[in-house]
């Protein structure tokens, strides 16, 4: 199992490595930056939050939530990354995670059904009514993206990963606003921020959620 692990997660470094991309610092200058640069940088966000997570939570071990749990996690990077590259994440890896979520249903106890169907829409839905309210304020792909991890991570797990994607993301538009490297109207991916969120979910969301509500 530990040779599959390692195996994924060079599979998706070496995906990483292989591409040129516009990152989002450089979306709104044209600008297109070897992913050379800053692949190394964007595995080690989402390898840390995912770590931070497990050192918050239960870490499973076992086969076959290990795998699940580890596969997940590498589709979340190759679909962040093509977010970072194209400002839209496509359907192939909302079906990979909603694959991985349907035999996590099957095969895990934990989360019970209910809260993964309830994790499916409990963020995802609130998306859709902010995208339709205003158009262009949530691309299609995040509002996809939340609603198969909410599948496969619980309703308690994915809103604590989409709250640390939110603040994540408004974080770094602050910052990129500061520092004059972004316009008011100006849009970037927020997919990226909402991975490293999920990542974190993990094993870390329903944890964080318990201490803050103080809730079992």
């Amino acid at each position: 199992m530990a040779l599959f692990q390692f195996g994924m997660f060079a599979a998706a470094f070496t995906d990483l490595r292989s591409h040129s991309f516009p990152l989002p610092l450089t979306l709104f200058s044209g600008r297109k930056v070897k992913m050379k640069k800053y692949d190394g940088i964007y595995l080690v966000l989402m390898l840390s939050a995912f770590f931070a997570g497990g050192g918050m939570g239960s870490v499973s071990v076992i086969f076959p939530a290990a795998v699940l749990d580890i596969s997940f996690l590498t589709v979340l990077i190759l679909a962040g990354r093509q977010d970072m590259r194209d400002m839209k994440i496509a359907d192939q890896w909302q079906l990979l995670m909603l694959g991985l979520a349907a035999t996590a249903c099957l095969l895990e106890p934990e989360p019970l059904f209910f809260s993964r169907a309830l994790g499916f829409f409990c963020v995802s839905a609130p998306f859709l009514v902010i995208a339709l309210a205003v158009p262009g304020a949530i691309g299609g792909g995040d509002i996809k993206l939340t609603a198969v991890c909410g599948l496969f991570l619980g309703w308690k797990a994915a809103v604590v990963s989409a709250a640390a994607g939110i603040v994540l993301g408004g974080a770094w538009g602050l910052c990129m606003l500061a520092l004059g490297k972004l316009g008011r109207k100006e849009h970037f991916p927020m997919g990226p921020f909402l991975c490293m969120g999920m990542a974190f979910g993990i094993y870390g969301g329903n944890p964080v959620f318990e201490w803050f509500f103080h809730v079992q």
